[in-house]
């Protein structure tokens, strides 16, 4: 009788036992252990060993039994995972597939709108090429048409090109000799900025260019001095609306004021005590002389007129005296405003009336009319004049018409600086009138 073997059972937990120890890396060790001899395993006779053999067995297989349980449990929440995983999936793709789905729609929704767009201004396109094409010649036409209306108008127009030429017609209408002299007191005047700066433009300048060049604009400031030209009368000879004839006329009369005040004018202390009528005061804190040259009339408005006596005529005027000033330290400049006094009314022969301190508005002197003697730079004693006939003098500014006719009581500011404008331009335009200090002194003694 063949004995009991058990080397198929040793084979079997030599084999589990390397699987358990995680020993068995290949193929090779594998192999170790079934080359093995195990044939001369066999069921032991004594009941002891038996005994413990097979709880040893018993336990060996309650201990894999466990291992293979806990095996299965990871291998199952391995596959919960995984399935997890991959419901994320579906849903994160579905998710990816329907939005990428909504922007396609809405692509190919804006790719169709900007196609219509295209077609639409394609043909628009086309048919302002077309018009462009049919208007063309008209557009040449016009441009012909422009330039022969504008070699017209400077032809028909009063401008400094047609009286320039003729030193008389540039005496006539301006007070200067010839074009050059008025072309040079042209840079004279525009050669500070900041007064230019908000009342004439440049054609260099940047923005809308203005309907006459400075040269013209000059022209219609000084004709209206030099003949007391309406301002209907100047739109119609420049070709220019009425309003830009006012705004050129204010502009520049601003500027000229501002400008020629700049000039020192020089007076001789002979022909001063030798003129009448003239009075001290104290002004300002400066002691000066008032010399009182002319009248500048103004028409009383009709709520201000009175009934006239019977020897006088129902229109009443009232006037503002032109003034001289001369300054203790040797300069003298001009006003017609009222801080000295205010004119009385031509016709109805009452007294002059004179203005309160609290109402007499405030005269702004020149900075180098001074107490004391002022020392002139160079720029101002280049600029600087001479006057001697203080007579001589207001006959010259009364060549400028402007002066002499009468005006509203709205204007008195304008006539304010036309007088000032036309005593400094009178002082430019002409030598001094009289005999010098030294000359007056070989006729007197």
């Amino acid at each position: 009788e063949v004995q009991s073997s058990i080397g198929d059972l040793v084979l079997a937990a030599e084999l589990m036992e390397k699987a358990n120890e995680a020993k068995i890396q290949d193929v090779g060790d594998r192999n170790e252990c079934i080359v093995h001899d195990h044939g001369d395993y066999c069921v032991p006779d004594d009941p002891a060993l038996l005994k413990q053999m097979v709880r040893e067995l018993k336990k060996t297989s309650h201990h894999q039994s466990q291992i293979l349980q806990s095996l299965l449990e990871a291998l199952n929440n391995k596959e919960m995972q995984c399935q997890q995983l991959q419901e994320k999936w579906e849903n994160e793709r579905w998710v990816l597939l329907s939005d990428m789905g909504q922007q396609i729609l809405q692509l190919e929704s804006e790719v169709r709108n900007l196609t219509c767009e295209k077609e639409i201004l394609e043909k628009k396109n086309r048919e302002l090429q077309e018009q462009l094409e049919r208007s063309s010649g008209t557009v040449l036409y016009l441009g012909q048409q422009v330039k022969h209306q504008e070699h017209n108008r400077e032809d028909a127009s009063f401008c400094m090109n047609s009286i320039k030429h003729e030193s008389k017609w540039v005496r006539f209408y301006t007070g200067f000799d010839s074009y050059e002299h008025l072309t040079d007191f042209l840079g004279f005047v525009t050669a500070d900025q900041q007064l230019c700066t908000g009342r004439i433009r440049k054609k260099t300048e940047v923005g809308p260019q203005s309907a006459l060049s400075l040269e013209d604009q000059l022209l219609l400031v000084l004709t209206r001095l030099r003949l007391g030209l309406l301002l209907q009368d100047l739109a119609f000879r420049f070709r220019v609306s009425e309003s830009t004839v006012s705004r050129y006329w204010l502009n520049w009369t601003e500027l000229l004021h501002a400008r020629l005040t700049q000039i020192p004018i020089l007076y001789s202390a002979r022909y001063l005590e030798l003129f009448e009528p003239k009075r001290t005061v104290q002004y300002q804190g400066l002691t000066c002389t008032i010399m009182d040259c002319t009248d500048l009339f103004f028409e009383v408005q009709a709520k201000d007129r009175v009934k006239p006596a019977p020897t006088h005529p129902s229109r009443n005027h009232y006037l503002r005296r032109g003034y001289a000033i001369a300054s203790s330290n040797g300069f003298i400049t001009f006003s017609s405003s009222l801080p000295f006094g205010i004119a009385t009314k031509v016709m109805d022969g009452q007294p002059q009336e004179e203005l309160d301190e609290g109402t007499r508005p405030r005269l702004e002197l020149p900075a180098f009319m001074q107490n004391v003697t002022m020392r002139l730079s160079e720029q101002q004693k280049e600029m600087s004049r001479q006057v001697l006939s203080i007579l001589s003098l207001i006959d010259k500014v009364l060549n400028f018409r402007f002066l002499k006719c009468i005006y509203p009581q709205n204007m008195e500011a304008q006539v304010d600086r036309a007088w000032i404008i036309c005593c400094y331009l009178a002082c430019l335009l002409h030598d001094p009138m009289g005999l010098s200090e030294q000359q007056s002194q070989k006729v007197l003694f």
